[in-house]
Order: structure tokens, then C-alpha cells, then sequence
């Protein structure tokens, strides 16, 4: 999952608000029934309404947050920021994935409205995500890098240019550019590292022509650099396109989906673009499947609508966007843009789940019973040594009377101590605002057995954020 952090360090507010929605739900449970799987169906909306309340449990029993609303598949929180960082985040989020095999998105704010304009944000943008705002948001998101990831297959340099071409001038701050093979033999990785630097060898030379109002075209066997009619503003696109960092990469089909992790995870917040416009087929369904998988939309393909010439007429500069060609989003298309993809794994039958979830919660009553049961012992020790001590005071103060003038002496000591007693008893739980147990005799097994209660439920949950 990628967090693109946001926040301002500098900020004087201390309370944050965070708006939590699932992605998808409504789409993949429509598809389970429309496709006739009603269990299935009715076994994921348990598993939301279980997540949910799981979520509600953890979120109540941290430290600094505090459980707005939730209905649904949304969640709305407040937290203290100081205390809970983006690991209290993330740690909702996994807790929703691990029951329903889902992701969730996030936005966080200063107040309720703007964590929901950022919920929106993410979503439309990198579901499963995290998104924070400051007052600095509109000079960090100027400032934010684009990285293009091109899965290069052609050793046609056209179709990688017309892609950079594009993305320089729809996205900003783009410079970056990698280049992407695919090795199934690991033996073949240096001739796969050979043939990318080859491409992108081919790209630069291109640009270099392109830049001087040149296209090269095979005369009988030989390139041969033939001028072409190009507007001015045209060459210094080209041009402006030679300052683009432009790098290599060969990724291990066999760990595949880690290598696409290594690319997308980073601890500084970036953009992607991954194209496939010039990307061998054969591996176009692994690489989309992998993507869609971490929730990745920005899979994009550039299509040209008009007949190849296969020379520089097929270059973006003689080309118009979505009148001569598109840069189409492949998530976003009429039969995918509902769709979602669910790792097998993540996903358990019906009955399963149900043996789980009673498991669990025979264990929640085993823990409730020990923690009940060991606050009782814990009240009826502390009584009976209480007790013990005002025994001992009694026969103390028998033998005091049976003693010459014993009376006379024990008669103000008694109501001294008493007052001060009560006094001592009175300020504590003040001071405490009434959380120490009180010394009252006929309220203090109730007292010692809460006050044990509440401690060994802070040690839970002081273990659960661990």
C-alpha cells in the first residue's frame, strides 16, 4: 500500500479526523448476485459487518482515538495525531483487508469535511491508500514527482516516445522514465539487459534527430536521417523530452509481484503511470492482474485510431488526443472499471469462517471470565487484608480502654484519625478523579474488583496496538 504523507510537521492542532471506506463493496457484492452466489455474497457482507466491529473494538480501545460513527462499510474517527502516527492507520486498514480480503481508503483532515474530501481524493486516485492534508497540501502536490514505468517489449523506439511524449505534458513534474523486460530464464538477464539498453539507446537517438527536424527511416539496408516538415514548437518538445532521466530494469518473472512492490513502494511520495502500449501480450495479464491486485488503476495503453505509416506521421506531433489516438486507462474501461481483483488466499468458505468466528469468540468469553475471576480474587485478598488491619485496630483499642486513663487518650485519637482518614480518602479520589479504588468499607470489594478490571483491560489493549 502506498501513503502518500502529506501532513505538515509544523501543525498546531493535535486532534485529526480520519474517514474510512471500503473499496469496491457494493460492485463485488452486486457480482456475487448477479452471478447467482448468494452465499458467497451473503458470507462477505458478514465479513464486513465482522471487520467493522473489530475496527470499533481496536479503535476504542486505543489511547487518544475516539469512534465518531460507523455504519456500513464507513468508519469516521478522531485521534490524537501525537499518540497515534500512521501505524494506528495502517493497522485498521489491515484489520478490514484480513477479514474480508479487501482494501479500504483512508483520508485524514484537520476536521471531518476535509478527511472526506480526501477519502474522495484517494479513491479516485489509489484505492487503498492513505491521504493527508495540511495547509501545505497545495505546494506539496506541485511538488510531488511522477514516475513513469514503461513494460518495453518493441525495439520500435515510436510508441515509447509518443508515450513519454504524452505523459510530459499531462502530468506533472515528470522525470523519471523507466524502462521495463521480463526474464523468465535467469540465465537470459544480461541479453534482457543488453536489448533494454538498446531501446533506450534507440529513444535517445530518436529524440536527438526529432529535435533537430530529423526522422530516421531504413533506406534499403542503412538508417538514414531524412529532414521532415516539424514546427519549431515541435522540436523544442522533443528536446525539452532529452532531459528526462531515462533508466533500465529487469524484473524475475518468477517474483514478479515482489519486484512490482519494490518499484511502488517508497518512503518518498511519488505518482505512477504504467504503460503496456508496446508490451509483449503474453505477459499483459500477469502484470495487469499483480497491479489490480494492490489496488493500482493507472495501467495505461496508447492507441492510435487512425491506419500506421510506420514513419514520423505516426509520431504524437502529427497526432490530436482523443481525436487520432488516446491514452486509455485499462482499469477504467466499461467492463473493468467494477471490477475488482481478490487473492485466493485471502479468501475462506463459508463454513470455515463461521468455525473461526465462534472459535474466536469462545475465547473472548474464556478471556472475559479469567479477567472477571482474577479481579474478584484480586477484590477479595485486598477486603480480607483490610478487614484484617481494622481487627487488629479493634483489639488495640479494647486493650487501650482496659488500660488507666486508656479512655481519655483513645477517645479524641479516634476522632482525629477518622477525620483525617476520611479526608485522606476524600482527596484521593479527587485527585484521582475517582479512578483509586475508594476506602469506604461497604463499597470497597467493588471498588478493588473494577479498578482491577479496567487495568487488566488497558494491558490488553496495550498489547492489541502492539
Amino acid at each position: 500500500m502506498q501513503i502518500l504523507d502529506k501532513s505538515s510537521e509544523s501543525q498546531s492542532k493535535v486532534i485529526r479526523y480520519a474517514f474510512f471506506d471500503g473499496d469496491n463493496i457494493g460492485n463485488a457484492i452486486k457480482n456475487l448476485l448477479n452471478s447467482g452466489r448468494v452465499k458467497e455474497a451473503i458470507h462477505l457482507s458478514e465479513s464486513i459487518k465482522l471487520a467493522i466491529f473489530k475496527i470499533e473494538i481496536f479503535v476504542e480501545s486505543t489511547s487518544g482515538a475516539e469512534l465518531i460513527f460507523s455504519g456500513g462499510d464507513d468508519i469516521l474517527i478522531k485521534y490524537n495525531y501525537m499518540k497515534n502516527e500512521y501505524i494506528f492507520l495502517e493497522k485498521i486498514l489491515s484489520i478490514f483487508n484480513s477479514f474480508t480480503g479487501l482494501s479500504m481508503s483512508c483520508g485524514v483532515g484537520d476536521s471531518a469535511n476535509q478527511a472526506l474530501l480526501n477519502l474522495m481524493k484517494i479513491k479516485n486516485k489509489d484505492k487503498g491508500g492513505i491521504l493527508m492534508t495540511s495547509k501545505r497540501l497545495e505546494i506539496e502536490d506541485n511538488l510531488m514527482p511522477t514516475k513513469l514505468y514503461i513494460f518495453a517489449t518493441s525495439e520500435n523506439p515510436d510508441p515509447y516516445i509518443n508515450v513519454i511524449a504524452h505523459c510530459a505534458a499531462n502530468y506533472r513534474d515528470l522525470n523519471h522514465v523507466t524502462l521495463i523486460g521480463i526474464m523468465e530464464d535467469r540465465g537470459k538477464r544480461l541479453s534482457e539487459t543488453d536489448k533494454l539498453k538498446n531501446i533506450s539507446k534507440k529513444i535517445s537517438d530518436l529524440l536527438d534527430a526529432l529535435s533537430e527536424g530529423k526522422y530516421s527511416k531504413k533506406i534499403d539496408d542503412p538508417q538514414t536521417l531524412l529532414d521532415i516538415d516539424m514546427e519549431p514548437a515541435d522540436r523544442q518538445r522533443y528536446m525539452a523530452l532529452k532531459g528526462l532521466t531515462l533508466e533500465t530494469k529487469v524484473l524475475d518473472y518468477q517474483f514478479l509481484d515482489r519486484e512490482i512492490s519494490n518499484l511502488i513502494y517508497s518512503s518518498n511520495p511519488f505518482e505512477y503511470i504504467f504503460d503496456v502500449t508496446a508490451f509483449a501480450k503474453g505477459y499483459l495479464v500477469d502484470v495487469y492482474t499483480i497491479l489490480r491486485f494492490k489496488n493500482i488503476s493507472s495501467i495505461h495503453s496508447l492507441e492510435i485510431f487512425k491506419e500506421p505509416n510506420f514513419d514520423e506521421k505516426d509520431l504524437i506531433h502529427n497526432l490530436i488526443y482523443r481525436k487520432t489516438y488516446a491514452f486509455t486507462c485499462l482499469a477504467e474501461t466499461l467492463h473493468t472499471r467494477s471490477k475488482i481483483v481478490v487473492n485466493e488466499s485471502s479468501i475462506v468458505s463459508e463454513s470455515e469462517f463461521n468455525r473461526l468466528q465462534s472459535y474466536c469468540q469462545m475465547l473472548e468469553n474464556e478471556r472475559n471470565n479469567l479477567e472477571h475471576k482474577t479481579s474478584n480474587n484480586f477484590a477479595k485478598f485486598w477486603s480480607l487484608a483490610y478487614g484484617f488491619i481494622l481487627v487488629c485496630l479493634f483489639l488495640f483499642s479494647f486493650w487501650i480502654v482496659n488500660q488507666k486513663g486508656g479512655w481519655d487518650w483513645l477517645e479524641p485519637t479516634i476522632y482525629i484519625v477518622t477525620f483525617l482518614w476520611y479526608l485522606f480518602n476524600f482527596v484521593l479520589q479527587v485527585i484521582s478523579t475517582g479512578k483509586f479504588p475508594s476506602f469506604n468499607p461497604r463499597d470497597l470489594f467493588l471498588s478493588l474488583r473494577d479498578w482491577k478490571k479496567k487495568k487488566l483491560e488497558q494491558a490488553r489493549s496495550t498489547n492489541i496496538r502492539k
